[in-house]
């Protein structure tokens, strides 16, 4: 993913998060079970102020009922609620609407609409804003996680899901409204205003029910998974954006057939999938339709992979929102492994690879749920979250790894239902036949990640010896077992090994059957590991001075007492990208200018027959 593209979306999910905090939401919803939910709404985008109409249908969960809430922003003006026909009294303060109801026992159902207006763009939080693109005004809504509240009566907890949902949202004329599920009928009105019927009818977490209003132009394309089973995919675009639209939006058909065949079948299945625009960077994952900001190969895999992790199963708390954000994330490094060229899966690894290591501390696992930028941490809970999934499939192999995640998307416990971390390690574990929870004792819920030294020399006959240290990044995990994979090449052969390193410093003797002349580290990327690879005897790393750190352009080096013979660059995949032959002399310091595009790269310090090879990053 473009950087650009990669900061817009951490940037859009992570503002949703900014009043999180703050906002007042309803305790007393666990007392009733949201069966259905209609809305009506008129929207039109160039003025800020909507009408509308929710009709919920409810079961008690608690016996002597008698008391309804929604979260409901207090500067929306409640019109009026009906109930059996007749209007009914109600208290709307506080952020709250409390509807009194006639007392009823456990299991009863009930039926009440409330009638709404107001400008819900004056809520702090944003969940509905009205813009401009280039040929005609904007509405939408972005609720995630609390910011349905300032735009419809709802009720916004991570526990229950609405059972089915419908949509009629009526607009002026030359505009479309995008919904969940699927577009039933377009009727018009006297006044040619339109009324977009949607209909759903697939459970559907509060923060997931959006709509977009716009001038959109519209395409249907299909995704075919077998001779005589396809299902529709609904592109609502800017005018402006058609021309380059219809040929991007169709990488998502073979997107849709690889998660399907590793996750299970799309959940929404029977009704559709699409993209809506929308006037604001990144993308956010609504219920069968995402909203994006354009059709990015990465921006369309993320949103994608929350249909399945996020949408189909969500996080059952906000500490655990990995398992939405960090499944979105190693997904569409996925879909660069299947559908992209090998060198645009490594430059995707090694991004989230440098972001993740750029700070020592930090876990997947979110205790803070108060810390807007500690939930929604691009750091850890997508990237080390992601690179923690890559190695669990490394850790486990790909069968087990693969079994596991499909029997976890295809749960009947879990489906269009909430997950707990220990919900995923239980089919892990089922798919694996061993426990896993030191695994994710370290990786989930505890910090930091391991430091590896490796030095690799030749011994007698065609042997090869791995000394190899280890340090934690982060006091919370004394030591990190790792199965660390080299390429052995030499004498035009090459071979893959693995070695089982468990202890923090030892020493591994391993035969190829060739004269090795070479080492490479991790040719898959498979370790959340920062690693100095070094060859034979090596120089003392603390006589060795390298600045600025990070760099922006030029590196200084420094040698106390030696004369520098040649500086080398190479990146994490061993591959040489500079070679310099300095003249130098002892106590003087060398100037290598470089351009090199952001994230981590190697040194290496020749002086002699001697070696020191030191990490750098650049910015």
């Amino acid at each position: 993913m473009a950087q650009d593209h990669w900061e817009a979306l951490i940037k859009s999910e992570q503002e949703a998060y900014l009043f999180k905090a703050g906002v007042k939401f309803k305790a007393e919803g666990d007392e009733y079970d949201l069966l259905y939910q209609k809305l009506n709404m008129r929207i039109d985008p160039s003025v800020r102020s909507v009408t509308g109409s929710v009709l919920s249908r409810f079961e008690a969960k608690q016996s002597s009922f008698n008391e309804l809430a929604f979260d409901l922003d207090s500067r929306m003006t409640v019109d009026s609620v009906i109930r059996d026909g007749s209007i009914i009294p109600f208290d709307h303060s506080s952020d709250e609407l409390r509807i009194a109801w006639p007392s009823i026992d456990s299991g009863t159902r009930g039926e009440v609409q409330v009638f709404y207006s107001g400008d819900p763009s004056v809520n702090e939080y944003k969940g509905f804003s009205y813009d401009n693109h280039m040929t005609g005004p904007i509405s939408w809504t972005l609720s995630e996680p609390y910011g349905a509240y300032g735009w419809w009566p709802c009720k916004q907890q991570l526990y229950d899901k609405i059972d089915s949902f419908d949509m009629s949202i009526q607009v002026p004329d030359g505009n479309k409204a995008a919904g969940l599920g699927l577009l039933i009928s377009v009727d018009t009105l006297q006044n040619n205003e339109l009324v977009f019927n949607w209909e759903h009818r697939y459970p559907v977490v509060t923060y997931l029910v959006a709509v977009a209003v716009t001038n959109y132009d519209e395409f249907t394309h299909y995704v075919h998974f077998s001779p005589t089973d396809s299902m529709p995919i609904l592109e609502y675009i800017y005018p402006e954006f058609m021309f380059i639209a219809d040929t991007q939006a169709l990488k998502v058909e073979d997107m849709i057939l690889l998660f399907d065949s590793l996750c299970g079948p799309y959940p929404f299945k029977t009704e559709k999938y699409g993209h809506a625009q929308w006037g604001r960077g990144g993308g956010m994952e609504h219920q069968t339709m995402s909203f994006m900001s354009d059709l990015d190969f990465t921006l369309m895999a993320h949103e994608l992979a929350h249909q399945w992790y996020g949408d189909k199963i969500t996080c059952g708390s906000w500490q655990d929102i990995w398992l939405n954000e960090g499944f979105a994330t190693y997904f569409t490094a996925i879909a660069y492994e299947y559908l992209r060229p090998r060198q645009e899966w490594e430059q995707y690894m090694m991004s989230h690879f440098t972001r993740a290591t750029s700070e020592n501390q930090g876990s997947v696992f979110v205790y803070d749920t108060t810390s807007v930028s500690r939930i929604f941490s691009g750091r850890l809970s997508y990237s080390k979250a992601s690179y923690v999934l890559h190695m669990l499939r490394w850790e486990i192999g790909d069968v087990a790894f693969f079994e596991g995640i499909k029997n976890y998307s295809l749960s009947s416990e879990l489906c269009y239902e909430f997950a707990r971390t220990a919900d995923l390690q239980w089919y892990l574990e089922q798919s694996y036949g061993q426990s896993l929870q030191d695994f994710f004792d370290r990786w989930v819920y505890k910090e930091g990640f391991p430091n590896l030294q490796i030095i690799w020399s030749r011994q007698a006959g065609n042997a090869v010896e791995f000394d190899v240290g280890q340090s934690s990044s982060h006091s919370s995990v004394s030591f990190f077992p790792l199965n660390i994979e080299f390429r052995l090449k030499g004498e035009g052969k090459d071979t893959t090994v693995v070695i089982q390193h468990r202890n923090n410093s030892e020493k591994i003797e391993i035969d190829p059957g060739f004269k090795v002349t070479e080492v490479e580290y991790d040719p898959n990327l498979w370790l959340l590991a920062k690693t100095t690879l070094l060859e034979g005897d090596h120089t003392d790393l603390s006589s060795v001075v390298v600045f600025p750190n990070p760099s922006n352009g030029q590196l200084e080096v420094y040698l106390k007492d030696k004369r520098i013979d040649q500086l080398e660059v190479f990146d994490r995949l061993g591959r040489s990208l500079i070679q310099s032959n300095p003249p130098s002399r002892k106590n003087e310091s060398v100037l290598l200018n470089h351009d090199l595009s952001p994230g981590a790269y190697f040194l290496r310090v020749s002086v002699g027959e001697e070696q020191v090879v030191l990490p750098f990053m650049v910015h």
